[in-house]
């Protein structure tokens, strides 16, 4: 390997992580000398794209091209950075899929594993021990229950129910972002526009409705396993994963594996609720960034700077939580083992009356501020990371198996 390959693989490696941190304005140089973006790139003639050259001396033409990020020189840009990115390269049709299907999978396994402790503590929370049974004590405080959840179990309590979530989370979120880019592109075929409030509520609801009905039995196999055991009415501790899911096919056969499902279904809303919000925030955004661009006499971009993804995502997120979050309580207490036999909670409208009824408005919110401290972070990584990885993608021209 060349001195020169060296230079350029870590001026790559070490680029495309600073692409994460800072917004950067892509600069093809030209035989005029003008600075241009990639639209204006692919429109102006194959010989000019051909014949241009970076700082490197490395022709930015060809299919075969591979992406590289050059540091040093300064950029002819206005508002741009020091960086030049050359042309993309190709990418096959399914190889293009197979990335948009594991975009949301990793970004959700990466906050789901942050963001643990908080899920263990906000279940106890929704749980009904903390309204009749042996959590009751602790009002429903979330440092008591910490505590508790640390007498009992020790610091690895706080990261039960971690297996089921790595193992469901991958086919969860990725079948959730498959959709819902599937299921926008689907109808903007006819004629339901991309990134409008009839599209976006649509393909979030599709979405979530994919994701839950997928993965049901491995979530409440982790909810069965978080929740702390109340001798008081009878439930026991499985000693493991293999005794939870034993213990629930033996005593409540398949649909113990579907319980709560008509409360996830529900929550769909929640999801479908985000992405419209997310959507029109981002569109007014990048409107708004493109009026100052056109003011400045720069040409407009369809990205947004990272940190807006994140914090679109965090208000979205928050937004739709709040407005759906009894849901979250139902689907824990429907997902509950028996209480002295009996199971109390029976359908998500049923169970949602008997709270409101026994515990008022507090039970129907229990534990709302320990989900928003772990939904709101968890999505905004999640939605940055699937943009980020989306624009990545969109760099590259797609061709045929």
């Amino acid at each position: 390997m060349t001195l020169r390959t060296i230079l350029l693989l870590l001026i790559s490696i070490t680029s495309s992580w600073a692409r994460f941190l800072v917004p950067v304005e892509l600069c093809y140089p030209t035989n005029s000398k003008q600075c241009k973006n990639r639209s204006a790139i692919n429109t102006s003639s194959s010989s000019s794209i051909s014949n241009a050259i970076t700082p490197l001396n490395i022709p930015l033409g060809g299919a075969s091209s591979t992406a590289r990020i050059l540091r040093g020189g300064k950029s002819s840009c206005r508002g741009g950075s020091s960086i030049a990115l050359q042309s993309p390269g190709t990418m096959t049709a399914s190889r293009m899929k197979l990335f948009n299907l594991l975009s949301g999978g990793a970004a959700g396994t990466i906050a789901s594993c942050i963001t643990n402790p908080l899920e263990v503590i906000k279940t106890q929370l929704q749980s009904s021990s903390i309204a009749v049974g042996e959590l009751s004590s602790k009002s429903g405080h979330p440092v008591e229950i910490a505590k508790t959840i640390f007498e009992r179990d020790g610091i690895l309590g706080f990261w039960k129910g971690m297996r089921p979530t790595l193992v469901g989370i991958i086919p969860a979120r990725s079948a959730y972002f498959f959709t819902y880019e599937q299921t926008k592109r689907f109808l903007g075929t006819f004629g339901v526009k991309e990134g409008g409030v009839s599209n976006a509520l649509a393909s979030g609801l599709m979405a979530g409705i994919a994701g839950n009905t997928l993965t049901s039995p491995i979530w409440v196999v982790k909810t069965r396993l978080q929740l702390l055991a109340d001798s008081t009415a009878g439930q026991r501790a499985y000693t493991g994963y293999r005794d939870a899911v034993k213990s629930i096919f033996k005593e409540e056969g398949v649909g113990g594996f579907y319980k709560g499902i008509s409360a996830s279904y529900w929550g769909c809303l929640e999801g479908a609720t985000q992405f419209m919000i997310y959507e029109q925030i981002k569109t007014k955004l990048l409107a708004q960034q493109n009026i100052r661009r056109e003011e400045q006499g720069l040409e407009p971009i369809n990205t947004l700077p990272k940190l807006t993804y994140f914090l679109s995502a965090a208000l979205s997120k928050g937004t739709a939580a709040i407005i759906t979050y009894p849901h979250e309580v139902a689907r824990t207490r429907m997902r509950e083992q028996a209480r002295n036999g009996i199971f109390k909670y029976n359908g998500m409208w049923q169970t949602i009356g008997v709270i409101a009824k026994e515990e008022g408005r507090q039970g129907l919110y229990s534990g709302m501020g320990v989900h928003l401290m772990k939904v709101v972070p968890n999505s905004a990584i999640m939605f940055l990371t699937y943009e980020v990885v989306n624009t990545w993608l969109s760099r590259f021209t797609v061709i045929e198996d």
